[in-house]
């Protein structure tokens, strides 16, 4: 009997260590407290939106890739609902060094409850290309993330949602003067020959 609780207790801590550790290494996609973001910031930041087919996650974490000189992770957290579209859209607003950088791919987490039952899967295939300035905010645009794709729909696209996101952004972060933000039409999203797949 001792041996068998013994193996439940170890089999929880591993799993607690192992969510912690996955989910320490991004940060929020949005912060809840006021941001303090202004012109003489010494980094730029990245704002956009994540939008999902459904209100039903797939998956147990969304962890969106950001690279540059420094490589950082951003996570959608879908145990909560997004800010627009009926809570299928997420918006972010997330700080980073100066220079040119790109999103090229999207870890998802998957836990059953059992320790054999988790797994990542990193979906790559794609760049969604941008560059950070000094003191500017940059909007990458609205990223469609199909997290139940089949073989041969598009997993990950790219729209321009500038007014509606940037409306709402204003209303969670008042204290950000967002008339400066950039809006970069022309940005596309591109994809190579491995395509994004689940």
């Amino acid at each position: 009997m001792k041996n068998k609780l013994f193996k439940i207790i170890t089999l929880s801590v591993i799993l607690v260590s192992t969510i912690i550790l996955v989910q320490s290494c991004a940060v929020a996609s949005l912060p809840s407290e006021p941001m303090n973001f202004s012109k003489s910031s010494e980094k730029g930041l990245l704002v956009g939106s994540v939008t999902f087919p459904t209100n039903k996650p797939n998956f147990n974490g969304y962890f969106f890739r950001l690279t540059n000189n420094t490589s950082q992770e951003f996570q959608v957290n879908r145990n909560q609902s997004g800010q627009l579209d009926g809570g299928r859209t997420y918006l972010f607003a997330i700080e980073r060094p100066v220079g040119a950088s790109e999103i090229p791919s999207v870890r998802l987490f998957h836990n059953s409850g059992m320790i054999a039952g988790q797994y990542d899967v990193k979906t790559g295939g794609f760049s969604i290309p941008y560059e950070i300035k000094k003191g500017e905010i940059t909007y990458i645009g609205n990223i469609t993330f199909n997290d139940y794709a089949k073989k041969g729909d598009t997993v990950v696209a790219l729209n321009n949602n500038f007014e509606k996101d940037i409306e709402a952004l204003k209303k969670l972060q008042p204290t950000i003067d967002w008339n400066s933000a950039k809006n970069d039409q022309n940005r596309k999203i591109e994809y190579n020959n491995k395509k994004a797949r689940l």
